[in-house]
């Protein structure tokens, strides 16, 4: 089955859309740290920005990936 196909299906008999639930895999793939490369073959994406779209790090990534950034305390 087609991608048009399934999404007429979806929304006509689940009342879901398959953009959005595609769109939030990938979010949630992009949370959990999963690399670009592997979101672009789930979600068949061959254009790297193209597959960025979908992922939108969360308040929660960024916090972590600032800790990173943060300078290291003295241990003296």
């Amino acid at each position: 089955m087609g991608y048009d196909r399934a999404r007429v299906l979806l929304d006509t008999y689940a009342g879901l859309d398959l953009h959005r639930l595609r769109h939030s895999a990938a979010t949630h793939l992009g949370e959990a740290e999963v690399p670009l490369q592997l979101i672009m073959g789930k979600t068949r994406h061959k254009n790297p920005r193209t597959a960025m779209r979908y992922v939108k790090p969360g308040a929660e990534a960024i916090a972590k990936i600032t800790k990173v950034l943060a300078p290291r305390r003295r241990t003296h």
